[in-house]
Formats: structure tokens, C-alpha cells, sequence
């Protein structure tokens, strides 16, 4: 099995969202790669299947070449889109949830958005792809999803701002939150969602953060119940201190239902208790997390961060925000990512990591 290996320094990170210049610190790793090793194969695709697009996109050097010139003439990229009108072609795997039985649930931008497979690496349910409220999803404007106590499913429809709710089958809409194709900060408003996590009494948190700057609660009915953000959590209220973002991305639970939430833009996780009350915050130098996974079950103390600087995985200790293992490199080979953006961890204690460029899912195991 190919031995994972271990990078302190390379190319530097590419962000979706600029928020103005700043220096990161150099970026740490921890000293070992624990023992994780990758799973060949797996998963098992049907024929025919594929994650994403069918054309891979190009290779990171060809895309930084192609965004270098973009600069040079002056485009940046980032100029903000009017409301429903979302982005186009949009590669790979938005994002990973992982079920009481250890499915776990690929949100993939292709053909079927919402692909489960079993621990083997099977393929065994499939869905997303009906009407939800009088509007097919858009894979391209699709980011991340959970699974809750009950089985049911959440999609994230990221650019019509709305939150779907679906039965275990994924054949009926039983919940929206947002308002289909309305962007806003109200109650019943999301300005392009970017992750959500469920509770054990059904109470629903949804990161809101590529347009807005808040984390928002909701009932099980979807009646709203508080937000954390700095003033009215919109667009323009940023911040840097206790209960303020700079792009809240997606989120976790441990076992006491504390909530460990990504300040992507921030470069930290802020932790709150199960009543969305803030607890504390865990910086890492140099990091730039865009995803963390923590077990069902949630109680080994540990988190799995997927880390865009240098596009790596860590394994973090939540009691003292340390580094205990770091495996993976920028590229398409084994056990490199490009652009990883969804993790997971099974009960058994197996990482399940996926990247949006690499189109890809990849598992691994502690030997």
C-alpha cells in the first residue's frame, strides 16, 4: 500500500472568497501521519457513473495558469452575482454526511446529486434528482448536506438559498428552509447557505455564510429560533472577535452536541454549546479549514479537518487544538486532494475525505 507523504511547505492556498490581504502564518503539521493509509478502490462505481463531470477539469497548474491571466487583465472573479443566478460547470464533490449505520452520503455535482455508499465502498441508495418545491436542484449551485437522527436527508442548494429537507428514501420534501430563489437575512431568507448540521431534538443550525456572515437556528418545524453574528449577520458584517464570521462554512457535532462551526475566511473554529451559546475558539497556524468531521457517536475527543493550505487532512485534538496527525499533498494521485472539501469518519474510526477538483472520494484507515 502507497506510503502517504507528508508536506510542510508547497504551493500556497487558492481561496473561492477574497477578503482582502493578509499574512498567514507558515502552516504546521503535526509530526507523524498516524498510521492512515489509503484504501485502494474504493468506493465501486456502477459503469457508467462518474462524480461530477464527465470532462475532469483541468489540472491545478493549468487552472492557476488560466486564473493568473484572469488577474493580469484585471478580473478578479469574485464581483457578486445577482440573486438565483449561481455558477456553471462546478466540478466534482461539494461535500460528505455520514449516517447511523456508517453510509456515508456523497453530495456530488453530476447526474445524481446525492450518491450513498456502504463502508465496502458499495453503492447502495441514490436520489436528490426529483422535484423539490417546483425546482430540481441545480448541481452546480449544490454545497453539502446532513443526514439527521431519523434518516432524513438535507441537501444544501447553496445559489437558490434554500435548505431542503427529504425522507430516508429522498423521495419526498418534508422541510425548506430560504426562500427559493430569494436571497435576504431575514428569518426566512438565506444569502448562499453553505452548511447545516441536525440535533438529536431535531433543532437544525445552518452555516450561512458565502453571501451572509451568521449561523442561524431553526425548530424541526423550521421555526426560527436565534442567530450568531456580528450585528445583523449580513454581507457586510465581518468580524473577528466571539460570535462574528468572516464565512461560517460548515460544521460538526460531538457527542455533548457542542457544535464546532468553520470561520473559513477567519482561519479558526468556534465552538458552541447545543443552545448555540459560544464556548471557545481553536486556531491552528497557517490552517485554512474548509470542512471538519467528527463521529456519530462523537465522544474519542477527536476531529478530522480538511485543510485547503497545501490540501491536506488533519486529525485535531478538541480538547487542546492540537495537531496529532497530518497526512496528504496537493495532486490527483493517491492520497493527494485537489481542493479537499468534505470529510467524514465512520464509527469504526476509517476518514473518508473528498475534493471538488479531484472528483473524487477516498478512505482511510489507521494501521
Amino acid at each position: 500500500m502507497r506510503r502517504l507523504v507528508l508536506v510542510t511547505a508547497g504551493i500556497a492556498a487558492v481561496a473561492l472568497i477574497s477578503v482582502g490581504a493578509h499574512t498567514q502564518p507558515a502552516p504546521v503539521a503535526a509530526p507523524t501521519d498516524g498510521g492512515y493509509r489509503l484504501v485502494p478502490n474504493w468506493p465501486t462505481l456502477p459503469p457508467g457513473e462518474f462524480f461530477g463531470l464527465k470532462t475532469p477539469p483541468l489540472p491545478p497548474a493549468e487552472r492557476e495558469a488560466q486564473a493568473a491571466a484572469r488577474r493580469a487583465m484585471g478580473q478578479t472573479g469574485n464581483a457578486p452575482r445577482p440573486a438565483g443566478q449561481g455558477p456553471t460547470n462546478q466540478p466534482g464533490i461539494s461535500g460528505l454526511a455520514i449516517d447511523q449505520q456508517d453510509r456515508i452520503y456523497v453530495f456530488n455535482r453530476g447526474a445524481k446529486p446525492v450518491l450513498v455508499f456502504n463502508t465496502d465502498g458499495r453503492l447502495v441508495a441514490w436520489g436528490g434528482d426529483i422535484e423539490l418545491n417546483g425546482r430540481k436542484l441545480d448541481p452546480n449551485y449544490q454545497h453539502s448536506g446532513a443526514v439527521d437522527w431519523e434518516g432524513n436527508v438535507y441537501m444544501i442548494e447553496r445559489d437558490a438559498h434554500r435548505v431542503v429537507k427529504l425522507t430516508p428514501k429522498m423521495d419526498k420534501v418534508l422541510l425548506q428552509l430560504g426562500t427559493t430563489m430569494e436571497k435576504g437575512n431575514s428569518e426566512k431568507h438565506f444569502d448562499l447557505p453553505s452548511g447545516v448540521a441536525v440535533l438529536k431534538n431535531g433543532n437544525i443550525i445552518v452555516t450561512d455564510g458565502y453571501g451572509n456572515n451568521r449561523v442561524v437556528m431553526f425548530d424541526k418545524t423550521g421555526k426560527f429560533i436565534k442567530q450568531v453574528g456580528r450585528g445583523a449577520g449580513g454581507p457586510a458584517d465581518k468580524g473577528t472577535g466571539p460570535g462574528e464570521w468572516v464565512l461560517p462554512h460548515k460544521l460538526a457535532v460531538d457527542a455533548q452536541e457542542n457544535m464546532y462551526i468553520i470561520d473559513r475566511e477567519g482561519h479558526r473554529l468556534q465552538v458552541y454549546d447545543k443552545n448555540l451559546n459560544y464556548l471557545r475558539e481553536i486556531k491552528v497556524d497557517g490552517w485554512y479549514p474548509w470542512d471538519i468531521g467528527i463521529s456519530r457517536k462523537g465522544d474519542d475527543g477527536y476531529a478530522y479537518i480538511a485543510d485547503h493550505t497545501l490540501e491536506r487532512v488533519h486529525k485535531l485534538s478538541l480538547k487542546d487544538g492540537k495537531l496529532v496527525a497530518t497526512w496528504g499533498k496537493q495532486g490527483l494521485g493517491p492520497g493527494e486532494f485537489d481542493w479537499v472539501h468534505g470529510i467524514v469518519v465512520d464509527s469504526k474510526g476509517a476518514v473518508y475525505a473528498a475534493d471538488t477538483y479531484g472528483q473524487r472520494v477516498q478512505k482511510f484507515v489507521k494501521q
